[in-house]
This record gives structure tokens, C-alpha cells and sequence, in this order.
């Protein structure tokens, strides 16, 4: 497990729904709450998987366009779930998601997270 991915589980107060490491030509889910894993099959989480690195991919063409370097972080903000992407090398990256909370920490979980990858 990545040193992001378990910053990310362990994050003081939330537990997380799921937390996956993904890599250029694969993924590896390092935690899924109990009563997630039921709502999605393999297949399922291959084609999130897919799809996530097509964004990633993509980002790069957005970064170079607004005259950005890096990315610390994707949020996605749902009706009922936070998606966070936490680029690390090229075409690698943490998944993470939690339930939608009104007062779910974004700004500390980003820092506490950018903390463990700026010490990287």
C-alpha cells in the first residue's frame, strides 16, 4: 500500500468507502468498506479504473493549457459521495472516496495528503 493510500485510510474521524492505488496498466484496491463491496463487480470497478486513467491522460492537456505543472488534487463532489485523485507519477495515482458529509474536511484530507507527497 502507497504511503497516500494509507494517509488516506487512515484519515482521523472518516472512514473511507474506497481507497485503490492505481498504476499505468492496473489497480489494486487497498481498502473497500464492507458495505460497499457488494454494490460493484469486477467489471464494474475495471471500467472505473479505465476511465480514471483516461481522465488522467487528459489532464495533462489541461495542465499545459492553463500553465500548471502539477495537479495535487481531483475532487469530485457527488450527492452522496467525495471522489478524491491524488496524481502521484505520470499516469499513477490514489483513488479515494467517502461518503458526502456537508462538513467533510476536504482542505485538511488534500493537506494531510500533499504533506505525505511533498516528503516523497
Amino acid at each position: 500500500m502507497s504511503d497516500v493510500a494509507e494517509a488516506v485510510r487512515d484519515f482521523e474521524g472518516y472512514t473511507p468507502r474506497v481507497v485503490a492505488d492505481l498504476q499505468n496498466v492496473d489497480f489494486e484496491i487497498e481498502y473497500m468498506r464492507e458495505d460497499v463491496e457488494a454494490l460493484y463487480s469486477d467489471v464494474e470497478l475495471d471500467e472505473a479504473y479505465q476511465l480514471i486513467m483516461g481522465n488522467l491522460v487528459t489532464s495533462d492537456d489541461f495542465k499545459s493549457l492553463i500553465g500548471e505543472q502539477e495537479c495535487r488534487v481531483q475532487t469530485l463532489f457527488f450527492d452522496e459521495i467525495l471522489v478524491f485523485i491524488f496524481p502521484s507519477e505520470r499516469y499513477q495515482a490514489v483513488f479515494a472516496s467517502f461518503d458526502y458529509e456537508e462538513d467533510f474536511p476536504v482542505n485538511q484530507l488534500v493537506q494531510a495528503v500533499t504533506g505525505i507527497t511533498s516528503e516523497e
